[in-house]
């Protein structure tokens, strides 16, 4: 294996092992949907060159950290056809990560915002959909986003669409300038090497 091959996987298992523990230890703390996973696939999309890393970030993360919730806690890890919305939302937001050309801080910030806003729709339309709980009609669909935005006592920003979406600025905001970080400082201690 390539030592480039070998460096992304070792920043894709990183990331995987990181993002997990941030949605167990969330959820640990009843901060709902607070987590890294929007940030990280948007992250990885735009970061990882091998694009087959990228897809697998999200999809590692919740698969592994569902297995964990089924397995080992209250909270039901697999729940059905709606979790692929789920699923599906995250690789959605990889892609756009792979798809941002210009890569700063305003770009992050709104890939951030909405990653987490269509994270919100998608994962909503799935409720919506599959649960049984709305009808399938307009009105329908907008009783089940209506439904999905009221105040929670114990989420951090009041609701599960704005903790979606101060989760991905967050962490977006963690993992971009952290590898922003790294990267000046690897490349300053090159410069002084040579």
């Amino acid at each position: 294996m390539k030592r480039s091959s070998l460096i992304q996987a070792g920043i894709v298992a990183g990331l995987i092992f990181a993002t997990a523990m941030c949605r167990i230890f969330t959820n640990e703390l009843q901060l709902w949907n607070f987590t890294a996973i929007g940030a990280s696939a948007l992250f990885a999309g735009v970061i990882l060159k091998d694009k087959r890393y990228a897809y697998a970030l999200p999809l590692f993360t919740l698969f592994l950290t569902d297995l964990f919730f089924q397995l080992f806690t209250s909270i039901q890890g697999f729940y059905g056809g709606q979790m692929f919305f789920v699923y599906g939302a995250f690789l959605l937001i990889t892609w756009i990560g792979t798809r941002m050309k210009k890569v700063n801080t305003l770009t992050i910030l709104l890939a951030s915002i909405g990653s987490g806003a269509l994270f919100f729709i998608i994962s909503n339309l799935g409720t919506w959909l599959l649960s049984g709980m709305y009808p399938i009609t307009l009105s329908g669909l907008m009783t089940c986003y209506a439904a999905a935005i009221p105040f929670f006592r114990n989420d951090m920003f009041g609701n599960f669409l704005l903790n979606t979406i101060m989760g991905n600025v967050f962490y977006s905001g963690v993992l971009f300038g952290g590898y922003a970080l790294l990267k000046s400082l690897v490349l300053k201690g090159q410069q002084q090497l040579a």
